[in-house]
């Protein structure tokens, strides 16, 4: 369905928008059937089906949230699937479209594609490489999809277990010196800048990062894992200047932050260790960290913000979505008790809505959606077949910043 073009020219109304009033849709994978499939969040319907052989994918959002972004891997392989809802800017009006979902033919292939990361133009995927293959970084924007292609791509000297981030133009990623030879994870982190279609070099930060691992940033800060703390950006300062934070002292010996999880509009980070995670304020001269408690012997399984940072939400391995109020001394506001502890065969995962403050939580045949801002279930979806991925795809609100963290399927702190 194509909405058409509509509205008055009037001068008064120098830039109208044509609205489709629309929850969004989900994109999921469908572990028996081996496809991707979308489902149209207002009647519940899956509206396509898409096949996708190999290894069951992990699925994000482009950066605009019209694309499903499908990493395998196993597989060395990335796809992308257009959700089908998206706004054109016509010049004197904004308009909202809404079509059918369909399989782009743009494919990433290069070796191992681990980290994704998505700011607010751009989404970068980190390529790791292998013991015959160099890391490669590919960045693209919801417009370069669009037209099939990618933003910019750079390949790296060495293999790693890497992560870059794009912001404002410049490229930060992960630095692994060839003489680091008892792992594959970086140690270092170096900036560029993109000129045209090409990155050029500017710095390579002398801050060491040991086993450098997890990244995110907000508006100000961006942050590193490093296994003897967090080396801190500051995205402010003339010359992006960093400084090393030591680990929580709370911290066990051998313990480290692996995760690092920000939003856009929210000025502190989380740092996660474990199941422990730490509200880490970089410029603070008193208290750099506070933790959160889950609960005892309640360990995570997922975790993020909503869409403009009102609220970080813990999916408990209790079965509890635990929900936080940053702006509010991250005091947990309530605990959704959506379920059983969940066993060792039940997948879950958790998608975000750009549209509103709602959640959905995927747990095997099931999706709950939830009001992120009290916890109540507003219904709960029977999807028909057994998922292993979730994300949310649609027309985001006014003024949207994606919640950034980096992710991926393995352990936090590990040499492959």
């Amino acid at each position: 369905m194509l909405a058409a073009c509509g509205g008055s020219s009037s001068s008064d109304d120098e830039h109208e928008h044509t609205d489709i009033d629309t929850a969004g849709r989900l994109a999921l994978f469908d572990t028996d059937a081996s496809q991707l499939k979308v489902l149209d969040l207002d009647n519940s319907e899956v509206i396509a089906s898409m096949a996708m052989d190999g290894e069951a994918p992990r699925l994000y959002a482009s950066p605009g949230n019209r694309y499903a972004v499908a990493i395998q891997r196993g597989d060395d392989l990335v796809s992308f699937v257009d959700g089908g809802l998206y706004t054109e800017d016509h010049g004197d009006h904004m308009h909202d479209y809404a079509e059918t979902p369909s399989m782009l033919s743009l494919t990433l292939n290069d070796h191992k594609p681990t980290h994704y990361s998505s700011g607010e133009a751009e989404g970068v995927v980190f390529f790791d490489g292998g013991e015959a293959a160099s890391s490669k970084v590919t960045v693209f924007s919801d417009a370069t999809l669009g037209s099939g292609a990618t933003v910019a791509s750079l390949p790296l000297d060495n293999n790693m277990h890497g992560v870059a981030k794009m912001i404002d133009g410049h490229l930060f990623v992960t630095y692994r010196d060839s003489s680091i030879t008892d792992t594959t994870l970086p140690a270092a982190v170096e900036r560029y800048h993109l000129d045209g279609s090409d990155f050029e070099f500017e710095e390579r930060y002398s801050q060491a990062c040991p086993r450098l691992h997890g990244a995110a940033a907000n508006a100000h800060s961006l942050g590193f894992g490093c296994s003897d703390g967090v080396l801190v950006i500051d995205l402010h300062e003339a010359g992006y200047p960093a400084t090393k934070l030591a680990n929580p002292e709370s911290l066990a010996e051998g313990s480290r932050i692996g995760t690092v999880v920000a939003n856009h509009d929210v000025e502190e980070l989380v740092g996660i260790a474990g199941d422990r995670l730490f509200v880490i304020h970089p410029k603070s001269t008193t208290e750099v960290y506070h933790e959160l408690e889950l609960g005892e012997g309640v360990g995570r399984l997922a975790q993020g913000f909503t869409t403009h940072g009102d609220v970080f939400y813990v999916l408990g391995d209790d079965g509890g979505l635990r929900l936080f109020d940053p702006a509010s001394d991250w005091v947990l506001i309530t605990t959704a008790e959506l379920m059983d502890a969940p066993g060792e065969g039940d997948t879950l995962a958790v998608a975000v809505s750009a549209a509103q403050e709602r959640l959905f939580v995927l747990h095997n045949q099931s999706v709950h959606e939830v009001d992120a801002t009290d916890g109540d279930v507003v219904r709960t979806i029977d999807l028909g077949f057994s998922a292993s991925a979730i994300v949310w795809l649609g027309l985001a609100e006014e003024g949207h910043d994606h919640g950034d963290e980096h992710d991926h399927d393995h352990e936090e702190e590990h040499s492959h």
